[in-house]
C-alpha cells in the first residue's frame, strides 16, 4: 500500500481535492505510482507543445518504457477553481535521484505531431494542393498508428481560401514534420495545437484527442473564455489571475519585398507587383523607402501544367508571386512589433485572444489596440506539497541536476507563472517561410523514364517526359491509385529534359526513351522542380556500340551518336573515328546500309583498329540514291589543296569550255566559208561558260558540270540515255570516236550535216548494203577532183524514171523516154571490136518506191509573265489525255519579258497549257502557216506555295 504515492500523500493531508495539479495517464498502472509535482512547458503557434513533467514516486523501479507513448493529461486548477487541461504524449522518460523513500522522474511530453519527427520518407504527390497532400499524410498516420489516431484530429474549419493544385510535390529523405511544415508555410497556413476540451469537470475525465487546427486568417482565432484579462501589479493578496508586467518589443525588419521567378510560358522573369513596400512604419527617423531594407528573392521557377489542362493543375501566374510576396511581408510585419507579458493567468491558451484592461497606457487606445493574440506561452506550475516533502523534492531535483524554468525574479516564491508572447489581433499571423532554410537539400538522383505500355517514346509538345522515381513504394501511393509507383505515365508530372541547344523550333533533341535511366537535378534547388540532366550507362545497359560491334575500352577512339529504331532493331549513327591513321567520320542508317563515309575509311571496328577501305569519301546505299542541287551542281576531280579554294571553283572547266568554244568557232568559220552548215550551238557554249563566275565561284544558272583532269567514263552493262530539249554538244580537242557492236542509228528531224576540213570523210560498209536515199528531194554529190563509182564484182546501175544526163564539159548524153541523145561540139568517136545495130527494144526502168514522210504539226506559244521575274517559272503542255507533251522552265530577268515555246504534235490537236508561280499568265498561239486550224485551249491554274512546289490533280 505504501507503494501508492497517492495513499501516502493523502495520509499527509494532501488529498486530490487540495492539489493544484493533477495528472492522468492512458496507462492506468501509472496513476497510482506517480504524483506530478511540477510542470514546465512551452506552447507556440506553428511550433506545437513541449512539456517537462517532474514527478514523485515511492517506487524507484518503474520501467521507463512504460511511460513512452503513453498519453497524458495535466489538469491545472485556475483562479476560478476550474480545471484547465493540457495534454500530450510522453516521448522521453528519465529516472532521477532517490533518497530511498522517494524517487523523482522527468517526463518529456509533446503534442502528437512530434511523432512526425520520427518518420522519414521519399514519395511523390501528383495534381493536388499542398493542403491535400498534408491531409493525405495525416490520414495515413491515423490509419497506420493507433497512438496517433487516438491522440490527434485535423480541424480545417479555420481555412477560408482556395489553394492551387500543384502538378508535383516530392518528399525525398525528408521527415514528415519537415514536409508538412514546408508545405503549409509555403501557403501561409498557420498550425495550432489545441485541446478538444480546455476545461474538464473532473481530473480523471477521459483524455480526448488534441486538435491540429489549420488557420489562414486572423478572424478564425477564438477568444479566451474569460475574454478580458486585467493588468495588475503582482500582489500577494490578489485573488484573480492577472498580467503583472507588459513590455513592448520592436525590432528592425525588411521594409520591402520583391519576388522574381522564371516563367517558362513567357520565357521571362515574372515579378507580380514588383517591389512591395511595407505599410507599417518602423522608424520615426526614417520612412520605409529611405531605409531601403529590401528583400529580393529569386524564387523557384513556375510550374508547368499539362498542355491540354486534363490534369486539373492550377495555371501558374503572377497571383502566386504576389501571394508569396504578401506572406513574406506579413511575416516581417509580424516580427516588427510584439509584446511580452508576465502573467499568472493559468488558462491563457495559445492561439486565443483577449482584451487587456486597466493598463495605464493601453486604456487610452482603441479596443483593437487592446486586443492581443497569444502567440507563444512559456510557463511553469508547481503542486502544493507539504513543506518537508517540498524540501526533499528540491534536494532530489538538485542532485539530479535538472534545470527549472525561471520566468520572474521571485520564481522560487511563486508556484506558477507564465510569459506570453503577444501580438495585436489585427496583425496577420503567418508562419516563417524561407525557401533556402525550409526546403530540403537536393542532390542528383536516378529515375526511370515511363510512359503508357504501348509507347517506347512518350513526350508532350514541349519535349517533356515522365519518370518514375526509384525510391517510391506502392504502400505510400495507394491514396491515388498507386500514382507515383505504377511504373507508367501516372508516376510524375511532365519533366523538362536538359538539352545543349534549345532555340525557337531549332536546337538539339535527344528524347529519353521509356525504360531508360536518367539523372535528375532540381531547378534552383527546389525539390518540386525536377528536370533531366543526362543519362548513365549502367548494368546491362552497355555504352554505345557503333555498328553493333566492339566494346570499350577496345573502341575508346570512337565517339559520336547512335540511335535506335522505334520498336525495332535498326539504328542511325554519326560516328567519329579518331584512330591514328584511320581518322574518319560516318553518317549511317542501317536501312539499306545507307552511308556517307569521310576520311581514311576503314571497316567497322571490333578491336582497336580494323582493315582499311580507302581514302576520301563514299556515299552509298543498297537502295535508290538521288543528288539534287537547285542552283547548280559541280562534280570535279580537280584538287583543292587543304580546301582553300571556293566552293564552286570551276576555273579549269571554264577555261576548257572557253577553249573548246574557240576551237569550235574556228571550225564554224571554215564551214561557213565552205558554204556548209554551221554549228548552231557555238554561241550557246560561250553562254554556258559565262554561267560559271570565276570571281565569286558560283553558277548563274542551275547547271550540272562534270569536270575531270584525267578523263570521264560512263559504263553500264545496260543502256545509257542522253536527252536534252535543246542541243547536245560534243567538242573534242582530239578525236570523237564511236564504236558499237551492233547498230549505229542516227535520226534527225531536220537534217544531218557532216563537215571535214582536212582529211576527208570515209563511210564504209564492210558487209551488207550501203544505202543512200533522198526520199523527197534531190541527191547532190560534188567533188573538186574525180568521182569514182565502181563495183568490183558486179555491175553499176544508174536508173531514173524520167531522165539520165551525163555531161562532160561541152558534151552530153541524155537518156529518157524519147531515146538516147548524144550531143557535142567536138568529135564523136566510137571504138569497138564489133558493131551491131538491131531493131528497137523497149526498156523498163526500175521503179523504186520510197516512203512518204509524215510531217509533224508545229505549234508555238508566245507568253509573258505579268510580274517581276525573279523566281523560277514553269510551263506545262498537256494533251487531252493529260499526257505531258512539253515542259519548260524559264528564269527571265525583265518584267513582261516575252518568250516562246515551240512543240510538235503528230497531227492537229487541242492541248492544255499550264503556267505556275505567277499572279497572271498570258498565252497566245502563233500559227506558223495559214493551214493550221487548231484552237488553243487556254487554261492557267495558279497556285501559291512558299517552297515553289505545286500539286495538280490532273498530272
Amino acid at each position: 500500500m505504501f507503494n501508492n504515492i497517492n495513499f501516502v500523500l493523502e495520509k499527509m493531508g494532501l488529498s486530490a481535492q487540495k492539489r493544484a495539479l493533477h495528472i492522468q495517464f492512458s496507462n492506468p498502472n501509472l496513476a497510482a505510482h506517480v504524483f506530478l509535482q511540477r510542470i514546465d512547458g512551452t506552447h507556440t503557434i506553428n511550433d506545437g507543445l513541449n512539456l517537462q513533467l517532474i514527478c514523485l514516486s515511492t517506487r524507484n523501479n518503474i520501467a521507463l518504457k512504460s511511460f513512452i507513448g503513453c498519453r497524458v493529461a495535466v489538469d491545472m486548477v485556475n483562479d476560478r477553481s476550474e480545471l484547465h487541461r493540457i495534454s500530450g504524449i510522453v516521448t522521453k522518460a528519465e529516472l532521477g535521484s532517490s533518497d530511498g523513500a522517494l524517487t523523482i522522474y522527468r517526463l518529456s511530453v509533446e503534442d502528437p505531431t512530434a511523432l512526425w519527427k520520427y518518420r522519414r520518407n521519399s514519395r511523390v504527390f501528383m495534381n493536388m494542393s499542398a493542403l491535400q497532400a498534408v491531409e493525405v499524410i495525416f490520414n495515413e498516420w491515423r490509419e497506420r498508428s493507433p497512438l496517433f489516431a487516438s491522440s490527434l484530429t485535423l480541424d480545417k474549419s479555420g481555412l477560408t481560401k482556395d489553394y492551387d493544385i500543384r502538378p508535383f510535390i516530392m518528399q525525398n529523405n525528408e521527415r514528415d514534420i519537415d514536409l508538412i511544415q514546408r508545405l503549409l508555410a509555403s501557403e501561409g497556413v498557420t498550425t495550432l495545437i489545441d485541446e478538444t476540451q480546455l476545461k474538464v469537470s473532473y481530473f480523471n475525465e477521459q483524455i480526448q484527442p488534441q486538435k491540429l487546427r489549420l488557420i489562414d486568417d486572423n478572424t478564425q482565432y477564438k477568444s479566451l473564455e474569460r475574454r478580458i484579462i486585467r493588468f495588475h501589479r503582482s500582489s500577494a493578496v490578489e485573488q484573480q489571475d492577472t498580467i503583472t508586467a507588459l513590455t513592448g518589443l520592436r525590432s528592425l525588419q525588411p521594409t520591402s519585398v520583391h519576388i522574381q521567378r522564371w516563367q517558362a510560358d513567357i520565357l521571362d522573369i515574372e515579378e507580380g507587383a514588383g517591389n512591395v513596400l511595407s505599410k507599417y512604419q518602423q522608424s520615426e527617423n526614417y520612412d520605409n523607402a529611405s531605409l531601403g531594407l529590401e528583400q529580393v528573392w529569386q524564387f523557384s521557377p513556375a510550374w508547368t501544367q499539362d498542355l491540354n489542362g486534363e490534369e486539373g493543375v492550377t495555371p501558374s501566374g503572377n497571383n502566386q508571386v504576389e501571394r508569396f510576396n504578401q506572406n513574406l511581408s506579413d511575416y516581417y510585419a509580424l516580427q516588427t512589433k510584439q509584446f511580452i507579458a508576465i502573467s499568472t493567468v493559468r488558462d491563457a491558451q495559445v492561439g486565443y485572444y483577449f482584451e487587456l484592461n486597466q493598463h495605464p497606457n493601453l486604456d487610452l487606445k482603441d479596443v483593437a489596440d487592446r486586443q492581443f493574440l497569444i502567440i507563444s506561452k512559456t510557463f511553469y506550475h508547481q503542486n502544493n506539497l507539504p513543506k518537508d516533502l517540498s524540501h526533499k523534492f528540491e534536494m532530489l531535483l538538485k542532485q539530479s541536476q535538472w534545470q527549472l524554468t525561471h520566468i520572474t525574479a521571485n520564481n522560487s516564491e511563486q508556484r506558477q507563472a507564465n510569459q506570453l508572447l503577444l501580438q495585436r489581433r489585427n496583425i496577420a499571423v503567418v508562419p516563417e517561410y524561407n525557401p533556402l532554410k525550409h526546403r530540403p537539400t537536393t542532390y542528383p538522383m536516378r529515375a526511370r523514364v515511363v510512359g503508357p505500355s504501348e509507347e517506347e517514346i512518350y513526350v508532350n509538345e514541349r519535349g517533356q517526359i515522365k519518370v518514375n522515381f526509384l525510391f517510391t513504394r506502392h504502400e505510400d501511393h495507394q491514396h491515388d491509385g498507386g500514382a507515383g509507383a505504377n511504373d507508367n505515365d501516372t508516376d510524375s508530372a511532365w519533366v523538362d529534359v536538359l538539352t545543349p541547344w534549345a532555340g525557337e523550333g531549332y536546337g538539339v533533341r535527344f528524347l529519353p526513351r521509356v525504360g531508360e535511366i536518367v539523372m535528375i537535378s532540381f531547378s534552383d534547388g527546389d525539390i518540386d522542380r525536377p528536370f533531366v540532366v543526362g543519362r548513365i550507362h549502367e548494368g546491362y545497359r552497355y555504352p554505345t556500340k557503333f555498328d553493333d560491334q566492339g566494346k570499350l575500352p577496345d573502341t575508346k577512339k570512337l565517339s559520336g551518336i547512335k540511335t535506335k529504331e522505334y520498336k525495332s532493331d535498326g539504328f542511325n549513327q554519326l560516328r567519329f573515328d579518331d584512330t591514328t591513321n584511320q581518322i574518319s567520320t560516318q553518317l549511317h542508317s542501317s536501312h539499306a546500309t545507307s552511308q556517307l563515309n569521310l576520311g581514311n575509311l576503314s571497316h567497322p571496328k571490333e578491336t582497336e583498329t580494323s582493315e582499311g577501305r580507302g581514302e576520301g569519301f563514299e556515299l552509298r546505299t543498297d537502295q535508290w540514291g538521288a543528288v539534287r542541287a537547285g542552283k547548280g551542281l559541280l562534280l570535279s576531280t580537280y584538287t583543292q589543296d587543304q580546301a582553300k579554294g571556293d566552293h564552286l571553283d570551276a576555273t579549269p572547266a571554264k577555261k576548257q569550255l572557253e577553249g573548246s568554244q574557240n576551237k569550235s568557232k574556228a571550225l564554224n568559220d571554215i564551214a561557213k566559208n565552205q558554204k556548209t552548215d554551221e554549228i548552231e550551238s557555238v554561241e550557246q557554249l560561250k553562254i554556258f561558260a559565262q554561267q560559271l563566275q570565276q570571281e565569286i565561284a558560283k553558277f548563274n544558272q542551275a547547271v550540272l558540270l562534270l569536270s575531270s583532269q584525267d578523263g570521264i567514263a560512263l559504263s553500264t552493262p545496260e543502256n545509257i540515255h542522253l536527252s536534252a530539249d535543246a542541243q547536245i554538244n560534243q567538242i573534242a580537242g582530239d578525236s570523237i570516236n564511236f564504236s558499237t557492236q551492233k547498230n549505229w542509228i542516227v535520226h534527225a528531224k531536220n537534217k544531218i550535216s557532216l563537215f571535214s576540213v582536212m582529211n576527208g570523210i570515209n563511210i564504209i560498209a564492210a558487209q551488207g548494203k550501203f544505202n543512200i536515199h533522198a526520199q523527197t528531194n534531190a541527191l547532190d554529190i560534188f567533188a573538186k577532183l574525180g568521182i569514182t563509182i565502181s563495183s568490183t564484182e558486179n555491175r553499176v546501175e544508174i536508173n531514173s524514171s524520167k531522165e539520165v544526163q551525163i555531161t562532160g564539159k561541152s558534151s552530153r548524153i541524155t537518156l529518157n523516154g524519147a531515146g538516147i541523145l548524144c550531143e557535142t561540139d567536138r568529135m564523136f568517136e566510137v571504138k569497138s571490136g564489133q558493131q551491131k545495130f538491131e531493131g528497137g527494144v523497149h526498156v523498163h526502168s526500175t521503179k523504186i518506191s520510197l516512203p512518204m514522210p509524215k510531217t509533224l504539226y508545229s505549234n508555238r506559244i508566245d507568253y509573258s509573265w505579268n510580274d517581276d521575274i525573279g523566281n523560277k517559272k514553269e510551263i506545262f503542255v498537256l494533251d487531252q489525255n493529260k499526257n505531258l507533251i512539253k515542259f519548260e522552265t524559264n528564269k527571265l530577268n525583265e518584267k513582261k519579258a516575252i518568250s516562246s515555246l515551240r512543240f510538235y504534235t503528230l497531227h492537229e490537236a487541242e492541248f492544255i497549257a499550264l503556267g505556275f508561280d505567277s499572279s497572271n499568265v498570258s498565252f497566245m498561239q502563233k500559227r506558223l502557216d495559214g493551214k493550221n486550224k487548231d484552237e488553243l485551249l487556254e487554261e492557267a491554274l495558279f497556285e501559291s506555295s512558299d517552297n515553289d512546289v505545286y500539286t495538280e490533280e490532273d498530272f
